[in-house]
């Protein structure tokens, strides 16, 4: 990393010393290219990245003790498209804790992202930071201090490793897109233009930030690595109903967040291998289907 930044900091030198040399009859000219390239190499190179402060709630007329969950506009056939928009939802269905839904404005939190919530006026974003403050504020329930170890372990799972595998496979296809365009409600003559945009441009990103949240794989390699995940989730599933008992908690938020959002909106590759090899994690998913949204939506 070191070695790779030095590199960095004496290419972008060595191009100032370039530039200067070809602008040296403008003293002027020098001036503002050095001042420009200077605050570039400092806004990059040397500035500490820090985190944009808490925004001031967009729910004025809020009312104590709701959440205002802030989040992408519904499916059809899924809640959301997002899986932590999901999870967010499911946890606070699971433990009766009073929400609404806020997606008629595209908002978003203080990191670029959703979903986020305000909760008496505050700014909350982050899923598991999301989970901990609703938790606090609402003193809900705990499991034993094992099972609650083992629960975050699940969820870190599920939203990171699992998720960055799952994302992969929802873009090979066209399904998602055609989800994502009627998201955006786009006009139809308009869809054979930008659809290959977003599929170059948003496809290649997410692939990018999954390779370096992970790593790459082959095909055969990125499968068994999945299998994995899945056979993690089952064997700890076991015969029970959900992860914990006979109630949804946080870890079965995140996993069904992550698992709905790929085999609910459309069929992909995902339902295949859920159907042939993890049948158990596919029944899970549907007892919580069944459980936290017995009539939002349709299969």
């Amino acid at each position: 990393m070191l070695s790779f930044f030095l590199f960095k900091l004496y290419r972008a030198l060595k191009f100032l010393k370039f530039l200067a040399k070809m602008s040296c009859n403008c003293p002027v000219t020098t001036t503002i290219i050095v001042g420009v390239i200077g605050y570039f190499i400092y806004k990059k190179v040397f500035k500490l990245p820090t985190i944009r402060p808490k925004p001031e709630a967009y729910k004025k007329d809020y009312k104590k003790d709701v959440v205002y969950l802030y989040q992408f506009k519904r499916t059809r056939k899924c809640p959301n498209l997002s899986p932590f928009c999901m999870k967010v939802e499911v946890f606070c269905r699971a433990y009766k804790i009073p929400y609404e839904i806020c997606d008629e404005k595209r908002r978003w939190s203080r990191n670029g992202a959703l979903p986020f919530i305000e909760l008496n006026g505050e700014h909350i974003a982050d899923s598991d930071l999301i989970e901990m403050r609703l938790r606090k504020h609402f003193d809900l329930p705990s499991l034993s201090p094992a099972q609650e170890a083992q629960s975050v372990a699940i969820t870190r799972l599920a939203d990171n490793h699992l998720f960055n595998l799952l994302i992969r496979y929802k873009i090979q296809g066209d399904e998602f897109y055609n989800v994502l365009v009627k998201i955006l409600k786009l006009p139809n003559f308009l869809v054979p233009v930008v659809m290959p945009l977003i599929r170059g441009v948003f496809g290649r990103k997410v692939y990018k930030k999954s390779t370096m949240a992970i790593g790459n794989f082959d095909p055969d390699d990125m499968k068994d690595v999945l299998y994995r995940d899945l056979q993690t989730i089952q064997d700890y599933l076991g015969d029970q109903k959900f992860l914990f008992g006979d109630k949804v908690t946080a870890a079965d938020a995140a996993v069904f967040g992550q698992i709905a959002s790929v085999i609910y909106p459309f069929r992909c590759c995902i339902n295949d291998v859920l159907e042939k090899d993890f049948p158990s994690v596919l029944e899970y998913c549907e007892r919580i289907r069944a459980e936290i949204y017995p009539n939002d939506f349709t299969i």
